[in-house]
């Protein structure tokens, strides 16, 4: 039981990732792409660890933030900042949870918090050796909007 839960959570991300990658999707999308972000978090919680759960609250936050949900991406991606900060997760995946967090700010108009979270996540950065997940992270972070209302 255990296993299938595992490859279904995983299942579930890589297909609510599909979407956020998708161009042009539908309204039908979008909500299918935030239900397969919940439903792989639900799925994670007691067979995962730390790096799982902060991962999936990350999706759910940045899915939140890509529809709109201000209040919705600020609670998972502090949630996800909280579990990566107190766990001893690999710090590309701290790095990654600040920039989850500044990405929730900007959709909910707060410019001087996105940028004092994406100065966080490029601090860490900086110590991250795996130069793939470094450009990942920094393409991340670029694509962080700076033009919302607030």
């Amino acid at each position: 039981m255990t296993e299938e839960r595992k490859r279904l959570a995983a299942e579930l991300f890589n297909q609510a990732w599909e979407l956020i990658d998708q161009h042009g999707r539908t309204d039908a999308d979008d909500m299918r792409m935030l239900t397969e972000a919940c439903a792989s978090r639900a799925l994670w919680e007691g067979v995962g660890g730390p790096a799982e759960i902060a991962v999936g609250d990350w999706q759910i936050a940045h899915v939140a933030s890509l529809l709109g949900h201000a209040s919705m991406a600020l609670d998972f991606a502090n949630a996800a900042h909280e579990t990566a900060s107190t766990s001893g997760v690999p710090d590309w995946l701290l790095a990654s949870t600040c920039e989850g967090v500044a990405r929730a700010h900007a959709v909910a108009g707060h410019a001087q918090e996105r940028d004092v979270w994406i100065a966080k996540a490029h601090e860490i950065l900086a110590t991250v050796a795996d130069a793939e997940d470094r450009a990942y992270i920094t393409s991340q972070l670029a694509a962080i909007p700076t033009d919302v209302p607030g």
